[in-house]
């Protein structure tokens, strides 16, 4: 039987049980970027994303109290998440042949994140984040000349701009640990309920329509996209955190893209070249320089 292996800072081994829920959570994650491919196919952007937060707070809301006093930083959280991360990552995969594309974009969300934090806290990054940043920039400009991505540059541009809200979002929740990670998820969720339907009643297809004309894969996948991946797996991280110091954590998230485009190649015989093999590549090796340096810092 092999031995337990304790992290450096770790106030627990990591045993099987570790393994295990990590290694859910990043395939939850992975197969979340076909969950939404899947529902676009049917659903609007804002009438699908309506209905996913709708189903996070249904779930959540009977367990998860209102945090007093933190309204303004829930309604912060919420515009950079709902019209941000997941309005501008839900266009972007419907409008792109290359979800596995935009799922190695979506890791530049720790590089704007240590951005933001350098222009707006003064939060001086090290020779190794400033070269990881650096790094991960190239080789998302390197993807942008993919000549089978040159229809499609509208939607990988997106792509970045999710990137950039899911960074605004990580700087948002620096020091929030009075809000727990579930209630930022319910009421994050809930306050994007409203906004997400007014602008489904604003641009889109009548909403009983659509409805109505879905398939019964598009609602597994919006199912999904709330239930396994926000509920389950998030939750199920944060669990992890409580377990395990950040600085064995945060390098393994790296596996998520690997694991996306792996699925995605497979479900939805996406082509994958040389050229995107290379730019996921250096875009990786940045992202897993800031995080190590900030997860060891």
């Amino acid at each position: 039987m092999s031995k337990a292996i304790t992290p450096s800072g770790g106030d627990q081994p990591v045993g099987l049980i570790d393994y295990s829920v990590l290694a859910m959570i990043f395939i939850l994650w992975a197969l979340n970027y076909i969950a939404i491919k899947v529902s676009v196919n049917d659903f609007p952007v804002w009438t699908a994303l309506g209905i996913r937060f709708s189903i996070i707070v249904a779930l959540l809301v009977p367990f998860v109290k209102f945090p007093k006093g933190q309204f303004r930083s829930l309604l912060l959280i919420s515009a950079a998440l709902v019209p941000g991360h997941f309005g501008l990552l839900f266009w972007s995969i419907q409008n792109t042949a290359s979800v596995g594309a935009i799922s190695v974009i979506i890791q530049l969300g720790p590089a704007f994140s240590v951005l933001l934090a350098w222009i707006f806290f003064k939060d001086t990054p090290g020779i190794k984040r400033i070269s990881g940043l650096t790094i991960g920039f190239m080789g998302i400009v390197f993807l942008f000349y993919e000549p089978t991505f040159f229809d499609t540059l509208d939607a990988l541009i997106a792509g970045v701009g999710s990137a950039f809200f899911m960074g605004t979002y990580m700087v948002l929740v620096r020091g929030k640990n009075q809000i727990s990670p579930l209630a930022i998820i319910c009421w994050s969720s809930a306050l994007g309920i409203p906004f997400s339907f007014g602008m489904a009643l604003t641009l889109e297809a009548p909403i009983p329509e659509t409805l109505q004309n879905a398939s019964t894969e598009s609602w597994l996948g919006i199912a999904y996209a709330a239930i396994a991946s926000s509920i389950i797996a998030h939750g199920s991280w944060a669990w992890m955190l409580r377990r395990q110091p950040i600085s064995f954590l945060a390098p393994l998230t790296l596996i998520v893209p690997v694991l996306a485009v792996f699925a995605t190649v497979t479900v939805f015989d996406e082509p994958l070249t040389l050229h995107m093999v290379i730019a996921g590549l250096i875009v990786l090796a940045g992202i897993g320089l800031i995080t190590i340096s900030k997860a060891y810092k």
